[in-house]
């Protein structure tokens, strides 16, 4: 019973012991690995998502969504993460035209219908018939719509003589455009993808690193046990031997007693 409860003991202590252990390891790797620079914006990383296991299992997920749904419940920012970006960027390019369109939708008003009214040709009214002024007015609008539409067709003219080349230059510049950004979009996914290698090389690396601590932590507590259930058994021998000394000796006593009696006669 007494080597049940040793045994029994030391379990528990090695269960407590195990959970010590991955908690310092997980703190160690963090610093270890390099990852700790993420400390500097107040993330810490206590995950190895490209070495751990058991993701993939449902409980585990389940898990994992519950634990995020109730952090999301009572989570409530208190910091702006947009204060590092300048807040007046965007007056800098915004027209009165803009504004005004921005105001409008701030209040909630529809959209001013356009106003076809200089397109029309309009007689001066019922009243105004043997009006001179009116006449001439309604004259004078119809010069100006007449110039109009002698400027779209000067427009249509030169665009017809011209408009291929200038149109031509504008889709190349458009093209120069969409290369360079092209260009800036696969630096960017090369960007990425090298820093979803980096990370997983690292998260791979700490992975063994914790693996073999893993195993030397084990085999030092394998060898601990044994010394300890060695010594144990030692300690049960000792006294068993204690026993038989003790009891050879109080066997002897009596012997040694009568020896000057029988002497004496």
């Amino acid at each position: 019973s007494t080597l049940i409860f040793f045994i029994s003991g030391h379990y528990a202590e090695y269960v407590y012991f195990l959970y010590l252990r991955r908690v310092w390891e997980a703190v160690v790797s963090t610093q270890s690995t390099g990852l700790s620079r993420m400390s500097e914006h107040g993330v810490v990383i206590d995950a190895l998502p490209y070495s751990d296991q058991g993701y993939e299992d449902d409980r585990v997920r389940e898990a994992a969504a519950k634990l995020i749904e109730e952090e999301v419940k009572r989570y409530h920012s208190s910091k702006n993460y947009l204060e590092h970006l300048p807040g007046d960027l965007h007056e800098k390019w915004e027209t009165p035209a803009m504004k005004a369109a921005f105001e409008r939708l701030d209040s909630r008003q529809p959209m001013e219908m356009l106003s076809m009214k200089r397109c029309e040709l309009p007689q001066p009214p019922p009243g105004q018939k043997h009006d001179v002024t009116a006449w001439l007015s309604a004259v004078s609008n119809s010069r100006s719509q007449l110039e109009h539409q002698a400027i779209r067709l000067s427009n249509l003219e030169l665009l017809k003589e011209y408009g291929v080349n200038s149109w031509t230059t504008h889709l190349q510049e458009l093209q120069r455009l969409s290369e360079s950004q092209q260009k800036h979009l696969q630096s960017l996914r090369q960007e990425i993808q090298d820093t979803n290698w980096a990370r997983k090389k690292e998260h791979t690396e700490a992975g063994q690193r914790l693996q073999s601590l893993e195993g030397e932590w084990l085999e030092l507590v394998g060898k601990n046990y044994s010394v300890e259930r060695a010594c144990g058994e030692l300690e049960v021998e000792v006294e068993r031997l204690e026993r038989i000394r003790q009891e050879k000796m109080s066997q002897q006593l009596p012997d040694s007693s009568s020896d000057p009696v029988s002497g004496v006669e």
